[in-house]
């Protein structure tokens, strides 16, 4: 099955509990896609974890949202930012270099005519 993953939050418990969602999928053997959108967007450019409670035990942990989609990469996900969105803040393909982990910058039609069977919004 194909799942895709609309992310919209800055809120990095929220980005976390769609990297693990996501990990989760691909461990179960669907094919996943991540399209960025929001508030988002400039996160996945910055490569900024956000400043949090929780953020120092996570990393120390190793479960940032950020390196739980690094592994889910090695799983074949993907992830694609609004290309919009990316607009209103005047970022291209090459910003998006920081994580290194978007592969395209398109538009929310285009993803889901990919992975609109199962649709979840984080």
């Amino acid at each position: 099955m194909k799942v895709g993953i609309i992310v919209a939050a800055d809120d990095p418990m929220r980005l976390y509990a769609a990297a693990t969602y996501a990990a989760t999928e691909l461990a179960r053997g669907n094919e996943v896609g991540i399209f960025v959108t929001g508030r988002a967007v400039p996160l996945f450019a910055k490569g900024d974890h956000g400043d949090y409670p929780e953020r120092r035990r996570m990393e120390e942990l190793g479960v940032t949202w950020a390196a739980i989609l690094k592994e889910a990469k090695q799983l074949g996900l993907t992830i694609a930012v609004c290309e919009t969105v990316a607009k209103i803040y005047g970022l291209g393909l090459g910003d998006f270099k920081t994580l290194d982990i978007v592969d395209e910058v398109t538009s929310m039609y285009t993803f889901l005519e990919k992975f609109g069977e199962k649709v979840v919004v984080f």
